[in-house]
């Protein structure tokens, strides 16, 4: 039962950030808050994820979509970590099947 919720959750999340505009002052601000996250340092250190945070849209919508207030919930916070995580590593194979 608790899996059928957490994949409700997911799908309604994931259709309604698609369907919230999102401002680059998001963007920003997010990525401001999440430069304080271990996990995101990693990415960022690595020029090829650095690039597809600052340059690819699906992934800037993702990151300028969540809550920043609601990041301190834990649950929410892996949510959305995940979310981030995935496009991440999605468009980073994307961009190595072009090679």
């Amino acid at each position: 039962m608790q899996t059928i919720i957490e994949l409700i959750s997911n799908i309604s999340t994931i259709i309604f950030s698609f369907l919230k505009e999102v401002t680059e002052e998001e963007i920003e601000k997010n990525i401001a808050y999440l430069k304080q996250e271990e996990w995101f340092q990693k990415y960022l250190e690595d020029d090829k994820y650095n690039e597809l945070i600052f340059d690819t849209i699906e992934v800037r919508h993702i990151i300028g979509a969540f809550n920043s207030k609601k990041m301190s919930q834990s649950r929410y916070h892996r949510k959305h970590q995940k979310r981030i995580e995935r496009e991440l590593e999605k468009h980073s194979s994307l961009i190595a099947g072009e090679r």
